[in-house]
């Protein structure tokens, strides 16, 4: 009797877990050019000062002209970097959550995402993606 019950406990569960419609997650970019990570990523790839040359390879950023560097905000790439970044700041099987981003492009192959609501102690996490949406490397700010 008792396992009978359990069985028809876990049905409900079940059916009504497969009944609720998935809900689609929002991301939001923020146009925000006088952000702190647009000016250094602008001065990232665009110096030619040793040291920043030297950032800008382990970080794995093209360099170019300051024209070719913008804060995107379409849906279609907000949503791209929203669920790459969070992939790449969360352990696998983390349920996504609304996100306001900054994303910022390089050249025509990368990407740098930071949210900043996302937070490693005091530091922000920062992420670089190519073109594909695949993570390359991330860095604290």
């Amino acid at each position: 009797m008792r396992t009978r019950h359990l069985v028809w406990l876990m049905s409900c569960t079940i059916g009504l877990s497969a009944s609720r419609p998935a809900s689609a997650q929002t991301y939001t970019c923020l146009s925000d050019t006088t952000h702190d990570l647009y000016y250094y990523v602008v001065r990232l790839v665009t110096s030619t000062d040793s040291d920043m040359v030297v950032t800008r390879r382990r970080y794995k950023l093209p360099s170019v002209d300051k024209s070719k560097v913008s804060v995107v905000t379409t849906s279609s790439v907000c949503n791209q970097a929203g669920a790459a970044y969070h992939a790449s700041v969360t352990p696998p099987g983390t349920p996504a959550i609304p996100r306001t981003l900054v994303v910022i492009k390089v050249g025509t192959t990368r990407y740098v995402v930071l949210d900043p609501n996302e937070h490693a102690g005091e530091f922000q996490l920062n992420a670089i993606f190519d073109s594909k949406w695949h993570y390359l490397i991330g860095f604290t700010s």
